[in-house]
């Protein structure tokens, strides 16, 4: 008996694992348990942990490299604690936020789906919690491109889709971005996970500006469909936060969001990162069936 009990968090996604201390190295076993949750779950959540940084990045360590932040849009405070981490914090200093993303309502996205290489997983611990708000939504890109209407799967076969980072806080990128001064990069619409087989759809309300190869006025009209059927409540799951809590999702097969919360109430999180060793693979459309 391991003492691990694994239980789903809602019909849609995600699945809480009980009988972990996290300040402790993790064995083996409980290692690929927790790693088969996973994959079967695409989010795994483990609460009442009271982590230290370097407990944090032991237990991301066993599920790959974790990824150091690029460019320049660490804040201060965030360089001085590690290269890797990033202050999910409303929490201003002398005026100034000593985290990311600080405020307000965030639409559907995944974490930087607009580089060539976007990374595998997300490890957000959280620290200090509002009394309400500032929920984490997740959905399930797994069965919204399942359940998708047989048409749109067919429009979108071998179809690419165009990602930016384009964005102050919340607002959606126009669609006339500088490319030569904002990231961008196209991935397949359907994307196929390297360890579980399945294809999902890679694409978020945030993040993707255009379908590539179709005109502007269908694009427009397929990501209007795409991003409806995200948002749907059978697909999603709302994580209200509880200080202690550790959440580890998929890149490759989720979206999540995040709800409004009290400006004058503190909020931190503590995220880490990891590197895909894999490349972007195009999955075929789940359940397409051939066209006779």
């Amino acid at each position: 008996m391991t003492g691990i009990d694994i239980v789903p968090l809602s019909d849609a996604i995600g699945a809480e694992i009980r009988g972990l201390d996290l300040t402790q190295p993790l064995s083996p076993g409980a290692v690929k348990i927790v790693e088969q949750a996973w994959y079967d779950h695409v989010i795994v959540l483990v609460r009442d942990q009271d982590l230290t940084l370097d407990q944090h990045k032991s237990f991301a360590s066993n599920f790959g490299q974790i990824a150091v932040r690029g460019g320049n849009t660490a804040t201060k405070t965030e360089r001085q604690v590690s290269e890797s981490v990033m202050l999910v914090s409303n929490i201003r200093e002398n005026g100034k936020p000593i985290g990311t993303l600080p405020d307000g309502e965030m639409m559907f996205h995944s974490d930087t789906p607009y580089t060539e290489h976007p990374l595998k997983a997300t490890l957000l611990y959280a620290i200090e919690i509002p009394s309400k708000g500032g929920e984490t939504l997740f959905s399930n890109s797994y069965k919204v491109a399942e359940t998708l209407p047989k048409i749109v799967k067919q429009r979108l076969t071998d179809k690419k889709a165009m990602h930016v980072y384009d964005y102050g806080s919340t607002a959606v990128p126009s669609g006339s971005y500088d490319r030569s001064r904002n990231p961008h990069h196209a991935h397949p619409v359907f994307r196929k996970h390297p360890m579980t087989g399945r294809s999902s759809l890679f694409v978020s309300e945030l993040m993707t500006v255009e379908i590539e190869g179709v005109s502007a006025e269908e694009s427009q009209e397929l990501l209007d469909i795409l991003f409806e059927h995200q948002r749907k409540p059978e697909f999603v799951y709302a994580h209200s936060w509880r200080p202690g809590d550790l959440m580890m999702w998929d890149n490759r097969c989720s979206v999540h969001a995040r709800n409004d919360f009290p400006s004058d109430e503190r909020r931190m999180l503590r995220r880490l990162t990891l590197v895909d060793e894999h490349p972007v693979l195009a999955g075929a459309p789940p359940f397409l069936e051939a066209v006779s």
